[in-house]
């Protein structure tokens, strides 16, 4: 049961902030000097990401947080602000409350999986290719969920992968 509101926690927050950060998520990317994923190329971000008055406490949190992090980029969301970093070719999207709660950690890049996470996707979909990962914490959690896009020769698949557990949750057929 835990196990269940924790995932429906995770993909109504993906799903929620999903058209607006990722709007901003390629914004950055565009901005940045992650420029070969093909779903980037892509896609286009014509408004400027706007400057946005953060609480001071989300500015200290995120500081403590992630203390050796540069070149941040803030914008507000519904109930709070992200922040957008880099390092090491992984996007990284920090929420934080009004009130400076830390609330989650969304991470974009192909080197994030475990190996044990990788074995799995390779056993079960042999000849795909990883095309995207997204990883999702919940600040109050410890489960980490991660959301991989593969292709192979007849479709496009977005797997979820939760404590172990693998479901295909979205298939196009190409």
């Amino acid at each position: 049961m835990k196990q269940s509101f924790y995932a429906f926690g995770i993909l109504m927050l993906f799903a929620s902030s999903q058209t607006f950060a990722q709007k901003n998520e390629t914004a950055f990317l565009t901005r940045s000097s992650i420029m070969n994923s093909p779903f980037l190329i892509k896609e286009s971000f014509s408004a400027p990401v706007a400057v946005v008055d953060v609480s001071v406490i989300a500015v200290e949190r995120f500081r403590r947080d992630f203390k050796d992090v540069k070149n941040v980029e803030w914008v507000e969301i519904t109930n709070g602000y992200r922040a957008y970093f880099q390092e090491n070719n992984i996007l990284t999207a920090v929420d934080y409350t009004r009130k400076g709660k830390l609330y989650s950690i969304i991470r974009y890049g192909k080197n994030l999986m475990t190996k044990d996470v990788k074995m799995m996707i390779d056993n079960a979909f042999e000849a795909s290719e990883i095309i995207e990962v997204s990883e999702v914490k919940i600040a109050d959690y410890a489960t980490k969920v991660y959301i991989v896009v593969l292709e192979d020769k007849s479709s496009l698949k977005t797997v979820q992968i939760i404590d172990d557990e693998m479901k295909v949750i979205h298939e196009v057929s190409k």
